[in-house]
């Protein structure tokens, strides 16, 4: 074999190895993010309360289970997913430290909760309503969930116990209860 025949050889197996490297650090990257979102997750109903209250009182519909909170980073989270599995509330709150807008608590609500994979996103309606005594605005918004459903989301910004907060329900368009709705924003108190 001539030089330079060892020198594509040296360089191609470099390169391979490199790959296998970057690819088992990826691999391990990902398990430890998965690992690390497990751990940040929590079901515990005194956990969940716990960050509830941080946020917001207020009386969870009927058909809605358990809950999950997420503390991270000073936002707080509480999930709440109903009996069919496609309906959810969300709360979120942002530090006070933070000039967070709606779109900015939506963006952050979306990654957390996975559902910032929707198409065709619209707005349908924007109510006025008062939450915790605070003037605002519902906004109802539909879109196409990643597997085809079409989905409506409504979502209303209001000042939570520590800071700005976002209420979020969102669920199949087809069985939509608007009235669910308006009762759940009516007892955020």
């Amino acid at each position: 074999m001539n030089r330079s025949g060892k020198i594509v050889l040296i360089l191609t197996g470099g390169l391979l190895a490199l790959c296998l490297f970057l690819g088992a650090a990826g691999y391990v990257a990902w398990r430890g993010t998965g690992w690390f979102l497990s751990q940040t997750v929590e079901s515990d109903p005194a956990t969940v309360a716990t960050v509830s209250d941080a946020i917001a009182d207020y009386t969870l519909p009927a058909g809605f289970g358990a809950g999950y909170a997420i503390n991270m980073a000073d936002f707080s989270m509480v999930t709440y997913t109903a009996i069919d599995g496609r309906s959810h509330i969300y709360l979120i709150q942002a530090p006070p430290s933070l000039a967070l807008d709606r779109d900015d608590l939506e963006q952050q609500m979306r990654q957390a909760s996975g559902t910032d994979v929707w198409t065709e996103v619209r707005v349908v309606d924007r109510q006025p309503c008062q939450v915790r005594g605070q003037e605002t605005t519902l906004v109802v918004s539909e879109g196409v969930s990643h597997d085809g459903q079409r989905y409506r989301s409504a979502s209303a910004l209001f000042e939570g116990n520590d800071g700005l907060a976002l209420v979020n329900i969102s669920g199949p368009a087809n069985t939509w209860d608007q009235a669910m709705v308006e009762t759940f924003i009516e007892s955020l108190h």
